[in-house]
């Protein structure tokens, strides 16, 4: 295949010296793509009734498209910021996956080893034939914890205070049969990466979430990206609500212990910006650990890590929705585009809403 790099090169070859060149700098976000882009926003915020909205277009060579709608605060009523910090929810699981693979690419993990040869301590279901590489592309079968709604009745109970250290999560995953036998299907599930991330304590001996400062976000200099219990979000943050019995409900400070290195992390949009081309290029993993990251097979899921499909268009990122928040984190690196959408209610979906508005209007260009 001749690459566009390729046939730019060989027409500087062609050339005279003293030809000037011509480059295509047709901008991406025109005035008229500007406006389709607010119209969207705005409908999807009226639609949705999220407390806020906030979207980012990065093209490279251009300057950034910010769109912000609603507050960060339904009692103090404070506008939407992009600095402050929120739940990212699953967007952790491509934090977790990067630590595993790095692990993986010292040699200290082998991804075609079975669970069970690392952690035999929880007795995983069929965990002979479930392998690390099954966790990460969501092929194992295990039934997913967070699918158990005894679960949700005993955190409701708790007044949303309840702690789930990540071996209770396994023991409510294992009550239920495996949904198929690993490797023959693929179903998104929280159990695996909980695994993932009970590996990384084996291997290292220490705290997953210090596994992951330490191999991913400090390298990479993401200090507002770290895991936060229940209390803990660094300010300024958005608060996060969801659906409760007489409407929405302040779902803060709820014990994210459930989500662990499924779901538990904190971020904010300077560091997801930055996270979503890292991401997609793989930066910090070896080779044939990219390799593993980027195979994406017929599921169009790789190794923690999603690819959303339009048209021409091909977006590496990840989805994100826990109580209080929905997250979208996605890289186009085709056409060197960043697209991050973040809302304060997972209530309706309104960052997937959005993303898929504006993933179609990209495309449609």
């Amino acid at each position: 295949m001749i690459t566009l790099t390729a046939l730019f090169f060989a027409a500087m070859i062609s050339c005279e010296k003293d030809t000037p060149v011509e480059v295509n700098t047709a901008k991406v976000l025109t005035d008229a793509l500007k406006s389709e882009l607010i119209a969207a926003t705005d409908r999807v915020f009226l639609e949705t009734s999220t407390p806020g909205l906030i979207a980012l277009i990065s093209v490279e060579g251009e300057p950034d498209f910010l769109v912000k709608r609603g507050t960060a605060n339904l009692t103090s009523n404070d506008p939407v910021h992009e600095d402050n910090a929120f739940r990212i929810a699953s967007v952790t699981k491509t934090f977790t996956g990067t630590a595993v693979l790095i692990l993986a690419g010292e040699g200290l993990i082998n991804l075609d080893s079975s669970i069970a040869f690392y952690l035999p301590e929880y007795n995983v279901p069929s965990g002979d034939a479930i392998t690390v590489r099954m966790l990460g592309n969501m092929t194992s079968g295990l039934f997913d914890y967070s699918e158990d709604p005894g679960m949700w009745e005993r955190f409701i109970t708790s007044g949303y205070t309840l702690a789930f250290p990540p071996d209770s999560l396994l023991a409510i995953a294992f009550r239920y049969p495996l949904n198929f036998m690993p490797g023959t299907e693929y179903e998104y599930c929280n159990t695996n990466t909980v695994l993932l991330g009970l590996l990384l304590e084996k291997i290292t001996g220490k705290p997953a979430g210090q596994v992951i400062s330490e191999k991913v976000t400090e390298p990479l200099n993401l200090g507002n990206t770290y895991f936060g219990g229940p209390y803990y979000l660094n300010t300024p943050y958005t608060h996060g609500y969801t659906l409760g019995d007489d409407g929405l409900i302040d779902a803060t400070n709820w014990n994210p212990s459930w989500g662990y290195t499924a779901g538990a992390m904190i971020s904010n949009f300077d560091d997801l910006k930055r996270w979503a081309r890292l991401l997609a290029d793989g930066t910090l993993l070896s080779d044939s650990m990219k390799n593993e990251r980027f195979s994406f097979g017929q599921y169009d899921y790789g190794f923690c890590v999603e690819l959303c499909r339009y048209k021409e268009d091909h977006w590496i990122g990840h989805p994100g929705v826990i109580p209080g928040y929905n997250t979208q984190v996605w890289y186009n690196p085709a056409r060197k585009i960043t697209l991050i959408v973040t809302s304060n209610t997972e209530v309706g979906l309104p960052a997937q809403t959005l993303m898929i508005e504006y993933i179609i209007l990209l495309g449609n260009l």
